[in-house]
């Protein structure tokens, strides 16, 4: 027989199991492990003695709880805010809402240019 077995280059995967699915005997078995610890050994507190005799042991099983890779995306849009002129702008809301011409003024910025 010569070439390569499979499909040819360029055909889309068809068939088999699908990216990300769990197989039926995996769910089973997690399911079943979960019972006898739940059931049989007494769930946290088990694991509290486990904490306790064998810290190491509790820490290697901490540790496969934790994540190995985060995935985020982060949007960031900055833009600059002139702050004394939002300062202003909600002075002026403020009176306009209140009624009141009492208020103590804004504070006007007074940039500091360092060398």
């Amino acid at each position: 027989m010569t070439g390569n077995p499979g499909r040819p280059p360029g055909y889309p995967k068809s068939g088999g199991a699908k990216k990300g699915s769990i197989k039926v005997n995996t769910r089973r078995v997690k399911d079943t492990i979960l019972s006898v610890f739940n059931d049989d050994l007494g769930g946290a507190k088990y694991l509290r003695k486990v904490a306790k005799n064998d810290p190491a042991l509790f820490c290697s099983l901490l540790a496969k709880l934790i994540p190995q890779e985060v995935r985020a995306e982060v949007d960031v849009n900055v833009r600059q805010i002139d702050l004394g002129s939002a300062m202003r702008e909600a002075d002026a809301r403020l009176r306009q809402i209140q009624s009141i011409d009492a208020l103590p003024p804004v504070l006007e910025p007074n940039p500091i240019l360092l060398p």
